[in-house]
């Protein structure tokens, strides 16, 4: 029977290496005794920062998926899954679904090893190196930690050390460092074997013996382990075990088998050697350990031998590289790769980027891809031309890796080859060099055809420029400057001296060592690696006036690579520099104060708060809101808004000491940092300060203007030591003062964060209440004291939250004001009312009157008298069925305005009122300008005008003044029948209050009125 073939893509770190070097070859082995092809995918390059796979890179190509170690990303991994190929891991646990793992044991096959040391050689101060950022490496430390557990010894942490890669150099320098904390410790346990290697050199070379002084034990049974003086002990991987493992179950899947476990546990067999202090072997001890010892002998003499051929065909490939200026891939990959093709990204007319084959090569004449042709990066490599060793069943497998720099990502290089038996010999292939090689030479070549460019523009831009060009010749150290160039330097009063020494004089002397290692740099740098010289610096003339200036240039190579000339350009900048300062003012700074802003306050902050935590000591931080501002605003504009906000700042200023640090935050907020306090007796004579200093008149265009603030204070280190929690606690605190009036500090505590959260809590459901219909509204009726009739209602709001809680007006009014949610508000409740005034007059109650609450922030809209009449067009009822009642403190704070909008209302036909009268900042007298119908008394006089004399008074002169001025009067708060007597002795008009009906819903307000009416 014929197996169907496979396209098995591995996607793996490395290709080569003592682990990636023996694994991958039996992989390969075992897939082309299935008849099927083998795709390897390099997915890591330290230097480039590429650590996983992310690129579906032959996604469409490959039936199947093997992940050596970690090596794909999250995102790879899910197109994965979502594709519902088959996956095996190779030495870790996948979380994905689609997984199937076979791993190594390494916790119990370490433990077992750690465990030797402790039982068979009474070892108790083990130390440990690895390169434990790599995932199996990571299991090996834990299953140290498992064995001295296990026996009671602690876990020393001074005794374990990160290396920095699991090779030779890696182990050398961790032990190093082992050594240098001055632990002592008598066994080292080692993650790989190169490491141990590295280890076991710099133990000896620094006098100690091994294992006399310390015992050594590696993990992987390399080639060199058996071989070394002493012979190392450690653990041996199943390399072919592992392989043979993956491919079967890998098979199984894609055969649709559904008993295949997802965890395969492979055994690691412990090797006990000299190093740990065991019987060391006096050569070879049977004639099979004496062929693999000749065996391993051959092979690495063997890849010395290939090592140092390919070091030779490197070098050759990299002076070919920096010598031609095109390179071809055929010359770069010399070893056992004999078909290759080099595909960049384009992009097309559709702006789809796609990878185009721009280099092809085949050393045995097979067939090439055209060039130009174009591949979706799922289908590449192009499998139609894969050469007949590649097909499936064939002795090739098929290498793809990304060609990248740190600035480009070129594309992509597939390569047929035959599996190079000396990589797992050597930990660092030179083959992966040359992938590093062809993309410098692209960069370069990109470069190369930028800097000729960049000449052929030079050559124009120096005969048509307004810029300098100097050229400073490297052999006579004399510099040569155009005509522009004198030009600009001597409009500064300095001296274009042809000595560079000179010149350098005439450079600010801040800037004068930057200037010179930036040339320095330049003449020293490789040819390869050089930049550009681009410098920005002061230049100061004979009369000390200063000038910035942008230098460019680049250097002029003989053909020994010697610096020979410096060209470049010279720009006044001056100009720019200080445009950059005024910018960064700007930045930093309050435009319409001066003030510093939040980003600089918040770095004042963050630089006292390292201070204090040094040095000790307390901070402040306070937050200022002004009170009411906003009216100012509205009323008078907001250039009058400005200019006051201006003086206020000076104020504030005025009143803190130079350490100390106000900022606008915006608007009306101010926030203050007093860097050192002693107390909070301090905090409280400086916030006495500012108020005081606030509550002085402010004269703006004639007019006297008087403030007031609301200050929350938090301290450091009382409520915290973050910056944004320091600022976040003040603003609560000046939140919570606001809200109980103002004009005062507060200091905050825990209970005004919680009252913040409520703030917040109901902040939010306010903004839902209007979408989900949570509002509804109650009337209270309003009767006519003369006949006893209902002569209309007040519309009253009321929340019902989805919890089923009522929540106060006098909770959330005031929160709606604030956020500005009292327009929407408003205007529902006005709709809402003068809709169900329609149904009234509809059930016919014909002449009853709705009043309705007007905010100042309504009343203040240019366009308040039109929506008042676009409702009762939409509604339908007569202007003398509407009320809007508004306070007095609204009438009279631009009372100009309010005579304006009140006289179009009038016109209209609507009724007006003035609410909670006589408690606020009017007068009697201001009611003759003001074209309103009725007053209503403020329930406060109500309450003890029996027992008071004094409020009855009063209120008798409010109703004696009104009817005197043709106003009807309506009391309010009115709960008792001695109220109602003496009201009607008074002569009031009408009456509203509990006494005669609490606030209702609106089918029971019909159901009264009828009541009342019969």
């Amino acid at each position: 029977m014929v197996e169907k073939e496979y396209r098995i893509g591995v996607i793996t770190p490395h290709l080569d290496g003592e682990y990636y070097g023996r694994i991958i070859p039996y992989i390969h082995e075992y897939v082309t005794m299935k008849n099927s092809q083998l795709f390897v995918i390099q997915a890591m390059d330290e230097n480039l920062g590429m650590i996983q796979m992310e690129e579906p890179v032959a996604f469409n190509l490959i039936d199947a998926w093997i992940f050596v170690l970690p090596s794909v990303s999250a995102m790879f991994q899910e197109m994965v899954d979502r594709s519902t190929k088959p996956v095996v891991a190779i030495g870790f646990l996948s979380n994905s679904s689609q997984s199937y793992s076979v791993v190594l044991n390494n916790i119990d096959s370490m433990k077992q090893a750690v465990l030797h040391l402790i039982d068979a050689h009474g070892h108790r101060d083990i130390a440990f190196i690895a390169y434990t950022d790599q995932y199996d490496l990571n299991e090996r430390y834990l299953g140290y930690c498992e064995a001295l557990k296990e026996r009671g010894i602690p876990i020393d942490e001074r005794l374990f050390v990160l290396a920095k890669d699991n090779l030779l150099d890696g182990g050398l320098k961790a032990t190093q460092q082992l050594l240098s904390r001055g632990i002592p410790f008598t066994a080292l346990v080692c993650g790989t074997d190169l490491n141990a290697l590295g280890a076991i050199d710099i133990l000896q070379k620094q006098g100690y013996k091994v294992p006399d002084d310390i015992a050594v034990i590696g993990f992987d049974d390399i080639h060199q382990a058996s071989t070394g003086h002493p012979s190392l002990t450690t653990v041996r991987q199943p390399f072919e075990t592992i392989g043979r493992e993956t491919v079967n179950i890998l098979y199984r899947l894609l055969e649709g088998q559904q008993d295949v476990p997802r965890f395969t546990n492979i055994q690691a067999l412990f090797v006990p050697r000299a190093s740990c202090g065991c019987a060391d072997p006096t050569f070879v001890s049977t004639p099979d350990e004496f062929i693999m010892m000749t065996k391993s002998l051959s092979m690495t003499r063997n890849s010395l031998y290939v090592t140092t051929a390919n070091h030779y065909q490197m070098t050759r490939g990299l002076i070919m590289a920096t010598k031609q200026e095109n390179i071809h891939i055929s010359n770069l990959f010399w070893n056992l790769s004999h078909w290759g093709c080099l595909a960049l990204w384009e992009v097309d007319k559709m702006g789809t980027k796609k990878l185009v084959i721009k280099q092809t090569f085949s050393r045995h004449g097979d067939p090439l891809p055209p060039l130009e042709e174009a591949y979706a990066l799922e289908d590449f490599p192009p499998v139609a031309y894969l050469p007949p060793d590649a097909q499936p069943g064939g002795k090739d497998m098929v290498i793809l890796r990304p060609i990248k720099t740190e600035l480009h990502d070129w594309g992509y290089i597939a390569l047929s080859t035959l599996v190079d038996p000396q990589n797992s010999f050597v930990a660092n292939d030179l083959s992966r060099h040359s992938f590093t090689i062809l993309a410098v030479a692209l960069e370069r070549e990109m470069l190369f055809n930028r800097i000729r460019s960049f000449a052929e523009k030079l050559e124009i831009v120096s005969r048509t420029t307004n810029d300098g060009i100097w050229d400073w010749n490297i052999k006579s150290n004399k510099i040569e400057w155009n005509i522009r160039a004198y030009m600009l330097l001597n409009a500064a009063g300095v001296i274009a001296s042809d000595d560079s020494l000179k010149i350098l004089e005439q450079i600010h002397s801040e800037d004068r060592d930057h200037v010179r290692e930036a040339f320095v740099h330049t003449f020293k740098g490789e040819p390869l690696n050089e930049q550009p010289i681009s410098l920005e610096f002061r230049i100061v003339g004979s009369s000390g006036q200063q000038m910035w200036v942008y230098v460019a240039g680049d250097v002029m190579r003989d053909s020994g690579g010697n610096v020979t000339r410096l060209i470049g350009s010279l720009t006044d900048i001056t100009e720019k520099k200080d445009n950059e300062a005024r910018i960064m003012t700007m930045a930093y700074h309050d435009a319409l104060t001066g003030l510093p802003n939040r980003l600089l306050f918040h770095d004042r902050l963050s630089k006292a708060l390292d201070e204090r935590i040094q040095s000790g000591g307390k901070l402040a931080v306070f937050m200022i809101d002004l009170d009411r501002f906003k009216l100012v605003n509205d009323t008078m504009g907001h250039q009058v808004g400005d200019e006051l906000l201006c003086q206020v700042a000076l104020q504030l200023q005025d009143c803190l000491y130079e350490q100390d640090t106000i900022a606008r935050l915006g608007g009306d907020e101010f926030i203050v940092l007093l860097p050192n306090i002693e107390s909070e007796k301090a905090v409280h004579l400086v916030a006495d300060r500012l108020l005081k200093r606030l509550s002085k008149a402010y004269v703006l265009k004639g007019m006297e203007f008087f403030l007031s603030a609301s200050i929350g204070v938090s301290l450091y280190p009382t409520h915290g030591e973050d910056a944004e929690l320091l600022i976040q606690f003040a603003d609560i605190a000046m939140y919570q003062t606001k809200r109980s009036g103002g004009n005062r500090m507060r200091i905050y505590t825990p209970e005004l964060g919680s009252q913040q959260s409520e703030r917040v809590w109901m902040e939010n459901g306010l903004r839902r209440a209007l979408e989900q219909s949570e509002f509804v509204l109650h009337f209270q009726p309003q009767i006519a004291l003369a006949s006893g009739k209902v002569y209309g209602a007040e519309a009253l709001i009321r929340w019902n939250t989805p919890d089923g809680k009522q929540v106060s007006p006098g909770d959330f009014i005031p929160l709606a004001e604030e956020t500005g949610l009292i327009i929407p508000i408003g205007q529902w409740v006005l709709e809402k009312a003068c809709m169900e005034c329609m149904r009234w007059i509809n059930e016919g109650l014909t002449d009853i009157v709705v009043s309705v609450n007007i905010s100042a922030q309504q009343f203040q809209q240019g366009f308040f008298p039109e929506r008042i009449r676009k409702v009762l067009k939409d509604t339908g009822i007569r202007p003398s069925n509407l009320c809007l009642e508004i306070t007095e403190y609204m009438a009279v704070l631009d009372i100009e305005h309010s005579i304006k909008v009140l006289r179009e209302l009038v016109d209209i036909g609507v009724k007006i009122a003035i609410d909670d009268f006589g408690i606020g900042q009017s007068s009697l007298v201001l009611l003759k300008k003001l074209p309103i119908h009725m007053v209503k008394i403020d329930p406060s006089f109500i309450l003890n005008m029996i027992e008071d004399h004094h409020d009855e008074a009063i209120s008798k002169g409010i109703i004696d003044m009104s009817h005197r001025l043709g106003l009807s009067v309506t009391a309010e708060g009115v709960e008792t029948e001695q109220q109602l007597r003496r009201l009607q002795e008074l002569e009031c008009d009408r009456i509203q209050g509990y006494f005669m009906g609490r606030p209702m819903p609106s089918d029971q307000f019909i159901a009264y009125y009828k009541n009342i009416s019969t």
